[in-house]
């Protein structure tokens, strides 16, 4: 595990990369780009709207915010020993794999900085279910790889649109992409 992280301290900064971006990549890669180069379309559709109040309402006290770099993670949750939760808040109905990766990413970052995590926590409130989400070998490889992309994603064009389900079931930047 420590080789894993000296690894990724060699070659770039995580703390440059956004959970945002990672989820992103999983989504979709022009998307992706697009947060890279700080592009944004705000247009506070309606699923970003319903997505930031059931983030608000469901917020819990004693849950402490911290930035890292680039990132802001909104809901940790410190146990009797000390250790930290990191919360994420989805209004889906399942753990998409960007999600999950987000997740990974919090606990990656909080751990480079020397916290020491139990395991992160995603809230499904579409389903009203949690999914723990804990750092395995494979897990860990794939988010390596996607730390590697995202930083050549930095220098590369941006790629070209590819339809997929996200297209039509509230991407902000559909219009972008499709007109």
């Amino acid at each position: 595990m420590k080789d894993f992280i000296w690894r990724l301290r060699m070659n770039y900064d995580i703390k440059s990369i956004k959970g945002t971006d990672i989820n992103y990549y999983f989504i979709c890669k022009r998307r992706a780009w697009m947060s890279i180069h700080t592009f944004y379309i705000i247009d506070k559709n309606q699923f970003i709207e319903h997505g930031n109040f059931l983030n608000n309402r469901n917020r819990k006290y004693g849950y402490h915010g911290i930035r890292i770099g680039h990132n802001e993670i909104d809901n940790l949750e410190i146990d009797t020993q000390g250790n930290y939760i990191v919360h994420e808040f989805k209004r889906g109905r399942k753990a998409l794999e960007g999600d999950i990766f987000q997740v990974l990413h919090y606990i990656e970052l909080l751990e480079n900085e020397g916290f020491k995590v139990r395991y992160g926590v995603l809230h499904l409130l579409g389903a009203n279910k949690i999914k723990i989400v804990e750092k395995t070998p494979e897990l860990l490889s794939k988010l390596e790889k996607a730390y590697e992309n995202i930083n050549n994603l930095r220098n590369d064009k941006m790629p070209e649109p590819v339809k997929n389900y996200y297209c039509s079931h509230g991407c902000s930047y559909a219009f972008f992409c499709w007109g």
